[in-house]
Parts: structure tokens; sequence; C-alpha cells
């Protein structure tokens, strides 16, 4: 069985034989943050990939940038703003740059109007303010899966 990042069962192996289940990749440099998002959106069904930075979230997504491999990319990814290393916001910069389409949610307890602009200039699919209620950022991700057998939708 594989393992997450802090050594909880990924559920993969509970997904229907031959269904992929929706995948998201979760950056945020805070423990208890990442944590709880991640346990909310396995509770529906996803197969969560974590990352502690900028840096770690691309290295998750790296194979698939390089190979164009589009069966290990993530339908979304949840970030931080604020991360060492890279930032969401230069992640979302670069995916968008380089025509990536996986929906991105961003979140930060730093936000200003002109912060929240920019995110959307770039092309963001979601933006939450910390403290933000974890049902609203788990139901912005199910509404972001394509509807197709297997997907995450309940």
């Amino acid at each position: 069985m594989d393992k997450t990042m802090d050594g909880h069962p990924s559920r993969k192996d509970h997904a229907p034989a031959g269904a992929r289940r929706p995948r998201v990749i979760v950056a945020e440099d805070e423990a208890d943050v990442r944590r709880m998002i991640c346990v909310a959106l396995r509770g529906r069904g996803f197969d969560i990939i974590e990352a502690r930075s900028g840096a770690e979230l691309l290295d998750q997504l790296g194979d698939a940038l390089l190979d164009g491999d589009t069966s290990a990319q993530p339908e979304v990814i949840v970030s931080d703003i604020r991360m060492p290393g890279l930032t969401g916001m230069e992640i979302l910069a670069g995916l968008r740059q380089a025509e990536w389409p996986t929906a991105i949610v961003l979140m930060t307890a730093y936000a200003d109007r002109a912060l929240r602009e920019e995110a959307r200039s770039l092309g963001v699919d979601a933006f939450f303010e910390k403290p933000f209620e974890i049902d609203d950022l788990v139901a912005a991700v199910v509404g972001m899966i394509p509807t197709r057998p297997g997907a995450a939708t309940g």
C-alpha cells in the first residue's frame, strides 16, 4: 500500500478496478493546515499527493511536466501562496504560461485586493483567505473535477 508523506495509507487501493481516483496535490508548508486539507479531501475520495513547499510541488509535477504525461497530471492543485522557495503565485504563473490546464486553488493568510487581482489575472480557479471553512474548500475542489466514471463527486 502506498503511503503519504506523513506515513498514512494513501487509500489508492480502494479505487474501483480500472478507475483512477481524481488526484489533488496539496502544497502547504504548515503541517497542521496541510493535514486538515488532506484528511478532508481523502474523505471525499481523492488521491492526495502532499508537498511541503513549492519546490516539492514542482518535484511532484516533474515527470508529467517533462514527459507530457497527462495520466500523471493532477486534476487540481491546492497551494498556499507563501511557502519557502517558490510561491504559489510563481507556480500558478509558470503553469499558466506553459498552458497547463490543471485547476489551481490558492490560499493565503495575507490577502489584499492587489494579490487577489493578480491571482485572477494569472488564471487562478479559486482563492481562499485563511482562515477558511474546510467544507468550502472541499466543495470548490469537488466542483473542479470533470464528471467521468470514477470521479470523486458525491
